[in-house]
């Protein structure tokens, strides 16, 4: 396996995938997700990390095949790179907010979220009012 910035190049298999975990599309940036891909180039998984001032947004983590590690090397790789840039992480959840601890997130309220993230298409109404905030 190998993790890559995502291109154009994928943007049908990673909506595709995003689909079938009925993750939302709307807000969506390519140049923000990471893909993961087995040696023949087929699309294991992604991962999103939108930037903005002093924080980040972890979104659209979505594997093919779960319990193979996928996910966890792409949450790994993105909080890498916000580390080193100095950014707090934050993401939302309709299903998974037991799984994102094991990285130190907890849960927050929407109000405890940086104003520009909270000013992001996820936020704002790409995923529902009923998502659990968490942030790292």
């Amino acid at each position: 396996m190998t993790l890559r910035p995502a291109t154009n190049a994928d943007r049908d298999a990673i909506a595709a995938l995003l689909a079938h975990h009925r993750l939302p599309l709307d807000g969506f940036r390519v140049d923000d997700a990471t893909v993961a891909v087995a040696n023949d180039g087929t699309l294991l998984g992604l991962a999103a990390l939108e930037r903005y001032d002093g924080a980040a947004l972890l979104r659209s983590v979505a594997v093919v095949d779960a319990g193979q590690g996928v996910g966890a090397a792409l949450v790994r790789h993105l909080l890498g790179q916000a580390d080193a840039e100095g950014r707090r992480v934050v993401l939302l959840t309709t299903t998974a907010d037991g799984y994102f601890p094991r990285f130190g997130f907890s849960v927050v309220s929407r109000d405890e979220v940086p104003a520009s993230v909270q000013a992001s298409e996820e936020f704002r109404g790409a995923c529902p009012a009923s998502a659990v905030a968490m942030m790292r």
